[in-house]
């Protein structure tokens, strides 16, 4: 058996490999469950990648965890996909069971069902599990009418086409109105796109770039789960200011310049609102917090 394909990672091209040859046994799936793998890795792999590179020895296991991992979510999107309420959960848990046994487009639609999920749930009093289907139109679509054809709407990254698909999706399906839904869908997918990109920015703080919270004594300054705008943006360096406090000068507490890795620099975007907790101490601020925020 042999296979190529285009614009795909060599990981992406290892698991393809995997699964592809599995698929390709005479027994039914699911398919690490009712065979025997061995998992084997040839020379060639360890200088492709170099002899002191981690993911060298590593491979092998990540394959089997990934598969096994995809292997059990689509369990739960199925068993999720039995549901007989009418809600945007249940819908969406069938959207995405038919992508299971793709298995890069099941976990690329997933993986945006999951921002929705946070974002609805974040964003709106109505939970992502509580919501009907059409509800989501409505959280999603801008409060104007639709976009002005005149109007240069900026291109939807992966999340846009995933929302376009399910929106689509839920037309065919009879959940939504397709015509009122329409109107909307490049809008949508940009907001979605916002929502994703924010998300992605909030995640990317792990325990390393946040500060424990000193004792009181230390403490010169700080913000407590407070909404501050990304004012500026350096390389290594976040700065946020409060513009809920006005617009004379002084009137806009500074936190910051805060250090943070360029990783997450590069996904900051000045205007964001972002919900944080901040101390400063010896004259230098850190960030306790970062929950989340608005686009």
């Amino acid at each position: 058996m042999s296979g190529s394909g285009n614009g795909v990672t060599s990981h992406q091209m290892a698991l393809t490999a995997v699964v592809e040859g599995l698929s390709a046994l005479t027994r039914p799936s699911p398919l690490l469950a009712l065979h025997h793998v061995e998992w084997d890795e040839p020379d060639e792999r360890v200088d492709e990648y170099g002899a002191d590179d981690e993911r060298a020895d590593g491979v092998p296991c990540d394959l089997a965890a990934e598969l096994a991992y995809h292997q059990h979510r689509g369990e739960e999107v199925r068993a999720a996909a039995q549901g007989e309420e009418a809600t945007l959960a249940v819908a969406v848990s069938r959207f995405l069971a038919e992508r299971w046994d793709d298995m890069h487009a099941f976990e690329a639609a997933d993986e945006v069902i999951s921002t929705l999920d946070f974002g609805i749930g974040w964003y709106d009093d109505t939970s992502f599990a509580e919501m009907a289907p059409a509800g989501i139109v409505d959280e999603l679509a801008p409060s104007s009418a639709a976009p002005s054809p005149t109007r240069s709407t900026p291109r939807p990254t992966n999340s846009g086409r995933v929302v376009t698909d399910l929106l689509n999706w839920l037309a065919a399906h009879g959940h939504i109105d397709a015509d009122a839904t329409r109107d909307h869908l490049a809008a949508i997918a940009v907001t979605v796109d916002e929502r994703a990109s924010l998300k992605e920015f909030v995640d990317a703080f792990g325990d390393d770039d946040l500060v424990r919270r000193p004792d009181r004594s230390r403490i010169e300054d700080e913000v407590g789960s407070q909404y501050l705008t990304i004012g500026e943006v350096t390389a290594g360096s976040l700065t946020f200011k409060d513009d809920d406090m006005g617009s004379g000068e002084g009137d806009c507490p500074v936190v910051g310049p805060v250090p943070v890795r360029p990783e997450i620099t590069a996904q900051a975007r000045t205007g964001g609102r972002i919900l944080l907790s901040a101390v400063k101490v010896g004259g230098q601020w850190g960030l306790v917090e970062v929950v989340s925020g608005d686009p």
